[in-house]
């Protein structure tokens, strides 16, 4: 299975952001495609998100679906639905599925409360290459987000992220503890470069599910990178160290293993 890790420059032009989406997805051969939060709108847009929110079935959610046919794409956008989500789009075989952000940070630099609703629902979609749980940058600080998508089948998370460089140390060590935690392939995507006074770091990563790193993507700068992922490493990871197998359901909340 291959991944595309789109770490990206902002742009703050929503039509120019979509293009360049579509323009990725053309020109790269990949499974999965993953671009970095709000990568419609940029992250550092503040009260003007409002009139950058789209519903997920505007034209342009369906412009993404038209070229996803054996694919997943998955990126961040400000979803409008009566009130207005901090949101990723999950496309795939031309069906649009939309995960909210958990967990809005509202401390330091961020702001989210002010803009955004806070989502009620872990997220998982079912794609031709497996069960893939997604989480939106702050989510992956509390661990029962990850933990309740392994419980429901995840085999694969997906973690995009609007990071600065202040916040770095933290996420490289706790995305590589959430991959051996629940022994999944965990991806995460950040921005990288200047948005507006935010600088941020990049370093996108996809780790397996032992923990071991197998691509990182540069510190601040533009690329997209291409990674090899094999899946059969799942029941092999799960049976050296069965923290998925051992994990008490009873100490979760009722419906959180899976159905």
């Amino acid at each position: 299975m291959k991944f595309l890790l789109a770490q990206v420059k902002p742009d703050f032009n929503v039509e120019r952001n979509l293009q360049r989406l579509l323009r990725v997805v053309e020109e790269n051969d990949a499974d999965i495609y993953i671009f970095p939060e709000l990568y419609l709108s940029g992250y550092t847009v503040r009260d003007d998100m409002p009139s950058r929110a789209i519903a997920r079935d505007s034209h342009i959610l369906k412009r993404v679906a038209g070229v996803s046919e054996g694919k997943v794409i998955i990126f961040g956008f400000p979803e409008r639905a009566g009130h207005i989500y901090n949101a990723a789009a999950v496309v795939h075989d031309s069906r649009i599925e939309v995960a909210r952000k958990m967990y809005l940070p509202n401390f330091g630099p961020f702001e989210e409360r002010l803009y955004f609703k806070e989502g009620g629902e872990v997220f998982i979609a079912d794609t031709r290459f497996g069960r893939i749980g997604v989480q939106i940058c702050y989510d992956a600080f509390f661990p029962e987000v990850a933990k309740i998508q392994a419980m429901r089948g995840a085999e694969i998370i997906v973690n995009i992220s609007a990071s600065p460089i202040t916040s770095r140390a933290m996420f490289e060590k706790v995305i590589p503890a959430r991959a051996i935690e629940n022994t999944v392939f965990l991806a995460y995507v950040n921005w990288a470069g200047l948005q507006r006074t935010m600088e941020f770091w990049g370093g996108s990563m996809l780790y397996s599910p032992r923990g071991e790193l197998l691509c990182k993507a540069p510190y601040f700068e533009e690329s997209l990178l291409t990674c090899e992922a094999d899946l059969s490493e799942l029941e092999i990871a799960r049976r050296l160290r069965p923290t998925l197998r051992d994990t008490r359901a009873d100490l979760f909340p009722a419906g959180a293993e899976r159905p």
